[in-house]
């Protein structure tokens, strides 16, 4: 139980507080008051809590509406509490912007909030602006390339019949000279690499095609789009790699684990940060990840077992991690346990059992600073006990093994 907090209602324009004290056992709302979201105005606001002696806050969550918030009111003196709207959700028809600067005040100072936001150092949200907007650039860049397919089969252009990646360099070639020619009717022999597997007689059926004026423009404007947001993607990345300098040991850390490239280790640690401490736990990192099942049961019922939503950011990156470590021969270890899942389970709950597994290794080894040690994640037979037959066979072929009898072998 606190002795005085402020509650804080936040929205765009303006800011409701409500100053809490408990007194004769009781929480009693002392002051109210309302302030602009202009940099004054949020310097006048934590004025006004120094001058009443609070300096517990708790507010919600709201969008980016909080950010600036917290920015001006955070620092050695003043601790501030960011919680989840769904923690302190008001029921339907009870709800104003005093009465929810109440709320919150009245269960942060009874310790009734689930759980609040983990709000990452200065450092650590700056990398993670930078990765979220290069993740919108790859999303753009695929959206400006769908469009350059959609323009490619209207035309009746089968490039993508021909080659594995209409993208690569005998792609970007072909249809750089469509482009510049305003027709397909020239020779591709030139622009085709020698390690394509198709013959220029298939080249010539597949360019086989009428672009119209229309869809020319069109094209054009794509491929500029696509130079403009390449460059735009490299430069993000360097932007990234020198705000990561002073997490060069964390970096090399995470690299050292199968999948995990210096990009996506970045990702990484610009989402969970460093210290493993703030989640508490191993069971709430993974849950707040969403590698884990949700609880959803109701009179002894499961009604469902899918995943949690948790980091709709972080999670496409280390599914993508998952899928390059089961092709990285250096760890074979990954390949057999996703091979044994994926034949009782199938392929998107065995990518996201070893998902599950990289970031149980990532936050032991940022916990314990220590690089990625494959003997710790080998599955082996049990050692204690009584080992029953029926109990080994089962283990092995759990592992893709087939286990027959003496006899059938002879």
């Amino acid at each position: 139980m606190k002795e005085c907090c402020c509650g804080v209602d936040v929205h765009k324009s303006f800011i409701i507080a409500v100053i809490a004290t408990f007194r004769d056992r009781e929480v009693k709302f002392t002051k109210y008051a309302r302030f602009s979201t202009f940099t004054r105005g949020l310097r006048d606001f934590k004025e006004w809590l120094g001058d009443h002696n609070c300096f517990e806050v708790c507010m919600e969550s709201t969008g980016k509406y909080y950010v600036p918030v917290y920015r001006v009111v955070s620092d050695d003196v003043f601790h501030v509490d960011v919680v989840h709207p769904k923690y302190v959700r008001a029921p339907r028809g009870k709800k104003n912007d005093k009465r929810d600067a109440k709320r919150i005040a009245d269960m942060y100072m009874r310790d009734h909030i689930a759980e609040y936001s983990i709000i990452p150092p200065a450092d650590i949200l700056a990398i993670r602006d930078l990765t979220r907007y290069r993740r919108k650039t790859v999303n753009a860049m695929t959206a400006e390339k769908n469009r350059m397919s959609n323009c490619l089969t209207v035309s009746c252009i089968k490039l993508d019949e021909v080659l594995s990646d209409v993208y690569g360099k005998t792609g970007q070639a072909l249809i750089g000279q469509i482009i510049e020619r305003g027709t397909c009717d020239f020779d591709p022999r030139p622009y085709v690499d020698r390690r394509v597997k198709a013959t220029p007689e298939d080249f010539d059926l597949a360019l086989d095609g009428d672009v119209t004026p229309a869809t020319l423009t069109k094209m054009e404007m794509i491929q500029g789009r696509l130079e403009y947001l390449g460059k735009q993607k490299a430069d993000l990345e360097s932007s990234m790699a020198s705000l990561s300098k002073d997490f060069s040991r964390q970096l090399e850390i995470l690299e050292s684990a199968p999948g995990i490239d210096s990009i996506s280790a970045i990702s990484i640690i610009s989402e969970i940060g460093v210290d493993m401490k703030n989640f508490g736990s191993i069971k709430r990192f993974l849950s707040w990840v969403g590698v884990v099942p949700q609880n959803n049961e109701s009179a002894g019922k499961k009604k469902s077992t899918k995943i949690g939503k948790g980091n709709k950011w972080l999670k496409p990156v280390i599914v993508q991690c998952a899928k390059a470590a089961i092709r990285d021969k250096k760890h074979p270890e990954i390949r057999e346990k996703y091979l044994a899942l994926k034949k009782r389970r199938g392929y998107g709950k065995a990518i996201v059992a070893i998902a599950k597994r990289l970031m149980t290794a990532v936050f032991y080894m940022l916990m314990k600073d220590e690089m990625y040690n494959p003997n710790l994640s080998k599955d082996v037979a049990p050692k204690r006990g009584k080992i029953v037959l029926e109990n080994l066979v089962a283990h092995y072929q759990s592992k893709g093994y087939t286990v027959v009898s003496k006899n059938e072998v002879a």
